[in-house]
């Protein structure tokens, strides 16, 4: 239901802006025949049921200030403001298409609390659900039950012809009932009287209007929280009430304008009696209907064909999505795959120079930005896709004084994110001018007088249309070696010439307290944790550790270290384990891979999967390269356990 509340919201908020929108022509058609300013009302209804829509070039959403990148993440069909798993992101962030007003919202949203089981925007988001449902609940049951009581009360009136009865218990003529519907008129009404009251309950009925207000009505009840929403049902039900006017006074002629407009007051002046239910139809507006009656006129076949013409446009504008304009036209963000292609500009005091065979890879996340150079190598940072407009003026202020500084008033379309903390050094920025991407680095120097901060260099970057294959090294150094060999003391490996390495990838070194060492020899591997040496896994006859990642699987605070390991000269098997830090122990899954090895895969979002692995480039037990293969599982917490997903176990 929750799912559904959101989905409800979205589309509420999509159908605000064309309200709006629409408000603003139907003033234009002030002077129009009214039954085009009732045509523009299906918009709103189309948004309001519809969460999807096709793409246009001419869509509202494509117009400043709109930027609809953030709701078009998922896809172009859909505007989705309020993610759907919004209530468990450690930070959440919503956006309503308006990026000065995104920041302010997301900023006051509560973030997770890792010391509390749920986060409270989650709690937040079943209030207002139950809220919800109370609200639609009960603007339901009232309708019916109006609706059935009408219904009680005219059960003594007196037919007066076909489908139409008479009755002393009602103010006004109403229309009743959806499949076989009657139109149930006072007692007392006059001859001409009743021949226009009656043409115009029959236009309604021609229009199948008895049917299109209810369904009205209860699209609203699903939307009874947005103001707007209540505000084009009332303007829809005028716009519908002054049409038929129109229709009668085009067919009986303007000369019963006067005698239209008083039996319209003495119906409105007769208020000792019950108003229709919402399901049924009756008269509104009565006001406005009078206005528009006194200075009704036959409109000149220009006034038509402007108004025709204002409706054609306004569903090309309000009942289409934008275009994401160059790389985001897939996925809404630049989130992939790419490749070096070029180097754009690199500053002058720079001794590198990516020369022609320049390889380097670059994946994006949701969360992350990972740098892989040739090799195999990778460097994972943190990031936040905060997108904005690109000015010109302010990216040539940002490079040191230099001549090839690149121009790019030559784009079209120019738009910068800032992926890492701007306490990073160095920061790193994206730049999306029309079809191209590039990838700034910039420099913090605290000695220039001149600027402390300026771009280094920039790379244009291309897509892959595959994903990189995964492929990563084990590489050992002797950073702490000697500390952690005081501390293991007496260990024997069996070899002589056993030597050991620290082989702690450098995400997890920057982000964890944890170290990890290997013998290069005998492929023994150890974990040190706060002073404290734990044995990883088993390694006679394998290849020891063999991959590791840091995540926190049970949200309990505090990131786990998982890592694979295989073992066994005669029958080769590989495991997936992890430590615990709050039990300060090793935990080995529940499963064997017989005869092949395995790795780990970080997907930038706090998930793990495992997967086989192909072993290469074997110089020793602390230096191989692995390359990801086949899927195996997800690593998951069900149950108040960190488990493999059944795909293992199948």
């Amino acid at each position: 239901m929750e799912t559904l509340f959101l989905k409800i919201l979205n589309m509420s908020l999509t159908a605000s802006y064309v309200i709006i929108a629409l408000l603003l022509i139907r003033l234009l058609l002030k002077r129009a025949p009214k039954k085009y300013s009732y045509l523009l009302w299906a918009i709103v209804l189309f948004r309001l049921v519809c969460p999807v829509s096709i793409s246009s070039e001419l869509s509202l959403f494509n117009a400043p200030p709109f930027d609809m990148t953030a709701a078009q993440k998922s896809g172009e069909a859909a505007l989705s403001y309020v993610p759907a798993d919004i209530g468990y992101m450690e930070k959440p962030g919503m956006t309503v298409g308006i990026p000065t007003v995104n920041v302010m919202i997301s900023d006051t949203l509560p973030q997770a609390d890792p010391t509390t089981s749920v986060n409270p925007l989650q709690i937040w988001i079943q209030i207002g659900t139950v809220l919800w449902c109370l609200g639609v609940l009960a603007l339901l049951v009232y309708s019916l039950v109006t609706y059935f009581r009408l219904k009680r009360r005219m059960a003594t009136a007196v037919l007066l012809d076909k489908h139409i009865f008479e009755s002393d218990n009602i103010r006004s003529p109403f229309i009743l009932g959806f499949i076989k519907p009657r139109i149930y008129i006072p007692f007392g009404l006059q001859e001409q009287e009743r021949v226009y009251i009656l043409k115009h309950e029959a236009y309604h009925l021609k229009r199948k209007d008895h049917l299109i207000k209810p369904l009205a009505f209860v699209v609203l009840a699903f939307h009874w929280f947005n103001p707007l929403v209540w505000l084009a049902f009332i303007l829809m039900a005028k716009d519908m009430e002054m049409s038929c006017d129109e229709k009668v006074l085009s067919e009986t002629g303007s000369g019963i304008a006067k005698d239209y407009c008083t039996s319209l007051l003495s119906f409105a002046a007769n208020r000792r009696l019950p108003s229709a239910s919402p399901l049924a139809f009756g008269e509104t507006g009565i006001r406005e209907r009078v206005k528009n009656i006194l200075r009704f006129k036959t409109p000149k076949k220009r006034v038509i064909v402007f108004s025709a013409a204002a409706c054609i446009i306004a569903v090309a504008v309000c009942a289409t999505n934008p275009i994401v304009n160059g790389a985001l036209q897939e996925t809404g963000e630049p989130y992939g795959s790419y490749r070096f292609e070029e180097q754009v500009y690199m500053n002058l005091l720079s001794s590198f120079v990516a020369v022609d065979g320049f390889k380097e890879y670059y994946t994006f996340t949701e969360n992350s930005l990972i740098i892989t150079d040739g090799a195999g190598n990778q460097q994972k940072m943190k990031a936040v896709y905060e997108r904005k407009a690109l000015d010109v003026q302010k990216f040539n202020e940002s490079f040191m004084p230099s001549i090839n500084v690149p121009n790019i008033l030559g784009y079209k379309e120019r738009y910068e994110y800032v992926l890492t903390d701007s306490a990073a050094d160095p920061e790193y920025r994206l730049f999306l001018l029309d079809d191209e991407v590039w990838l700034a680095k910039t420099h913090k120097d605290n000695v220039n007088t001149l600027k402390s901060e300026y771009i280094w260099s920039i790379y244009k970057i291309s897509k892959l249309d595959e994903e990189i294959v995964e492929s990563e090294s084990i590489v050992g150094t002797q950073d702490g070696v000697d500390a952690f060999l005081a501390l293991q003391k007496d260990f024997n490996s069996g070899y002589d010439t056993d030597k050991c390495y620290n082989i702690t990838p450098q995400f997890i070194s920057e982000n964890s307290e944890y170290s990890i060492f290997k013998y290069d020899k005998s492929a023994a591997s150890f974990l040190l944790y706060k002073g404290v040496v734990y044995p990883l896994g088993e390694w006679f006859g394998g290849f020891g550790v063999t991959s590791m990642a840091l995540a926190d699987i049970d949200n309990d605070g505090d990131s786990e270290l998982y890592f694979t390991y295989s073992w066994g000269s005669g029958l080769h098997r590989s495991h997936a384990a992890y430590f615990s830090p709050s039990a300060k122990e090793i935990v080995t899954l529940p499963y064997t891979n017989i005869n092949k090895d395995m790795t780990l895969v970080d997907h930038g979002d706090g998930s793990l999967s495992l997967y086989g692995a192909d072993i290469s480039n074997l110089m020793d037990f602390a230096h191989f390269d692995r390359k990801k293969t086949d899927f195996i599982s997800d690593i998951v917490y069900e149950k108040g356990q960190i488990l493999l997903s059944a795909a293992a176990n199948e």
